[in-house]
């Protein structure tokens, strides 16, 4: 007798065939291509069926996604590549695809390839922002690599030079679309890390194009050109395209500007330095001026008070001196002499200032208001209580 396995149930099957869908790599981001049909809405979301002439699958974009979708493109019976994740429905044994892009037909292989090379970088954490290097303050030099007859290198050069007439432009001709033009906007990458390694120091590299078609973009998503963005010694801006434009040089450059116009923007404008150093100037003017008015002021105050204090200190001394005048005068010996006092000199000029020191017999000079004259002692008489002792000479 056939041994047989124990029956599973259907929502095991589905729920089984459901996650085997989920996890299968190939059945993500896909460009499936083909025709719109049965176009509806409802509760923010879009349905619609795409066909071939042989099968149809139901898709779906999310009200989330909407904001990311090109809605006028999306009209029964035209082809279109869209980009798409499957998406299983268990219960009712059923899958659609989950939308998250819609292409005029002719974009699904270069969004394909668009999409490889994104999760390969990626990977490699060539998007990390722990790699990006920010712009120099005040670049001195600056290198764009772009075509040098397109309307963007103007732009850029016109932008640049409004804002800063310091900066010295340095163009590298780049072919920027077609086969050939991964390997000139490589080399010219390359070209200026070589100037700026041997001397000539470019401070910023600006590497982009104008706006075009995804085909004509194609080159700055690359996978050998993120990679020369990414290894260049030089800060990068990429400016590729409009602002709904998206390349791999975005993510792997330091700086991603939304078009070529906006990079030129992110120079610093010496303009604005300019009158922010004038403003500068005249505050710190106005702040010497008025300081200069304070200690000014204070100096004044100053000095008024040591003139001051110096005014009442020669008063004081005024006095003193004429204080001491006066007492010179009343003490000057010819002003005492006037009131009939005299002065007594010895033989050897010595002033006598005792009667003790004066001995009977010998001749004194007597100084007195007027003149002097010579007398001889006579009768030398002390007045009782006021002998002075003498050195026991003669008198």
């Amino acid at each position: 007798m056939e041994q047989t396995m124990d029956p599973i149930t259907v929502s095991q099957v589905n729920n089984y065939i459901a996650n085997k869908l989920r996890t299968d790599y190939n059945l993500r981001n896909m460009p499936v291509e083909g025709e719109i049909s049965g176009l509806s809405q409802g509760g923010g979301h879009i349905y619609f069926s795409l066909k071939d002439s042989e099968s149809i699958i139901r898709c779906a974009i999310w009200r989330s996604q909407r904001a990311k979708i090109d809605e006028t493109l999306l009209e029964n019976g035209r082809k279109v590549v869209v980009i798409a994740d499957i998406s299983p429905y268990a219960k009712g044994g059923s899958y659609s695809l989950s939308v998250r892009r819609v292409e005029a037909r002719g974009e699904g292989a270069l969004m394909a390839e668009f999409n490889r090379v994104r999760r390969l970088l990626e990977s490699e954490g060539l998007f990390d922002e722990a790699h990006k290097r920010p712009l120099p303050f005040f670049p001195r030099r600056i290198g764009i690599i772009t075509s040098d007859t397109g309307m963007a290198i103007d732009d850029i050069r016109k932008t640049i030079l409004q804002r800063n007439d310091y900066v010295d432009l340095l163009i590298f001709p780049t072919i920027v679309q077609g086969p050939k033009a991964p390997a000139s906007i490589i080399r010219n990458i390359e070209a200026a890390n070589e100037l700026n390694r041997n001397g000539k120091v470019i401070d910023i590299l600006i590497v982009g194009r104008g706006g075009g078609s995804p085909e004509d973009l194609a080159a700055f998503s690359d996978e050998n050109v993120a990679r020369a963005v990414y290894d260049s010694q030089i800060p990068v801006i990429s400016a590729v395209g409009h602002t709904e434009d998206v390349s791999i040089c975005d993510f792997t450059a330091d700086v991603c500007a939304k078009t070529p116009t906006e990079a030129g923007k992110l120079i610093t404008d010496t303009f604005e330095l300019r009158e922010e150093i004038m403003d500068r100037t005249r505050i710190l003017g106005d702040t010497i001026r008025n300081r200069m008015g304070v200690e000014k002021r204070s100096l004044e105050d100053s000095t008024r008070l040591l003139r001051s204090g110096m005014e009442s200190r020669l008063r004081e001394l005024r006095l003193e001196v004429e204080k001491s005048v006066l007492l010179l005068r009343e003490n000057d010996p010819r002003n005492i002499m006037k009131k009939g006092y005299a002065a007594v000199k010895d033989g050897d000029g010595k002033v006598i200032t005792h009667v003790s020191q004066v001995n009977s017999g010998r001749e004194y000079e007597i100084i007195m208001s007027g003149g002097w004259m010579t007398a001889t002692a006579g009768s030398v008489h002390e007045q009782e209580g006021e002998q002075e002792e003498t050195d026991g000479s003669e008198r």
